[in-house]
């Protein structure tokens, strides 16, 4: 690969990335009226869009002029790189990071038919209209930085994805965990152990204010950890997902109790 393709690919990748977090975050905040980062890393980019739309460019490059085709064809890829990539990060991290489960004509929750039928036809005019804007920039950055900004922005890239896996390692145990003090709180206040209220509704700013000694056996989640329990709401941790909301509210009465 030349030192050329090598900056167009690059370059094309993170603002497909970065088109595709603006997207989804742009999405998310119509939906619920404030700023919610969508995106599995820190930073501002989501690298299946990356991906997927490069893989749409080069790989599907003989048929870009035939649109029935290249809609089924790129259809077709952009699902199984989201199977793939669902199914992956699950095995590896016992976490489904995305559900489709309630929408027709799923596959496992991974994919399903409507999704990706959109996906294809967003994939049709990314390559009529927007790649040949895209490249219009890339030539522009490539002239004025040259091999150096896709040497930056693969740094910068690798940083935030092993920053991510490095709290990855140990979300998991700490959902559980957490997850684990809900079903004990829970037990006990239907069985009126240890004088607790019998009260299910009772905050847990409130339950943690009143017995301190449970709070020091609790960790809370860190930033890195809360960003990515804020971009996937809809996520299932194996053993821990029985009781997201009330997961959320623990965390976040947890992290109020830090800062004072």
């Amino acid at each position: 690969m030349s030192e050329q393709v090598f900056t167009e690919v690059v370059l094309q990748f993170f603002i497909y990335a970065l088109i595709g977090w603006l997207w989804e975050t742009g999405l998310k905040a119509v939906k619920e009226h404030r700023f919610v980062d969508t995106g599995f890393l820190i930073g501002p980019i989501t690298p299946i869009y990356g991906f997927g739309v490069v893989g749409v460019v080069y790989l599907l490059r003989p048929w870009q002029n035939q649109v029935v085709l290249l809609f089924i064809l790129a259809t077709l890829l952009v699902t199984a790189l989201e199977y793939l990539t669902g199914f992956l990060l699950e095995k590896m991290f016992h976490t489904k990071w995305w559900n489709y489960a309630n929408v027709p004509l799923n596959i496992q929750g991974y994919v399903a038919l409507p999704i990706s039928l959109f996906w294809g036809i967003c994939c049709v005019l990314i390559i009529k209209f927007v790649q040949p804007e895209v490249m219009i920039l890339v030539g522009q950055l490539s002239r004025r930085f040259g091999f150096i900004l896709p040497v930056v922005l693969i740094a910068i890239g690798s940083f935030d994805f092993g920053f991510t896996l490095a709290n990855l390692q140990s979300f998991r145990a700490k959902m559980q965990k957490l997850n684990l003090a809900i079903e004990e709180r829970r037990s006990e206040l239907s069985t009126g152990v240890a004088g607790l209220r019998q009260d299910v509704h009772e905050s847990w700013d409130d339950f943690l204010e009143k017995y301190p000694q449970r709070r020091a056996h609790l960790t809370n989640l860190n930033f890195g950890q809360r960003h990515l329990l804020r971009s996937f709401p809809n996520m299932k941790v194996e053993n821990a997902s029985n009781h997201m909301d009330e997961l959320k509210e623990l965390v976040n009465a947890l992290r109020k109790k830090r800062k004072k």
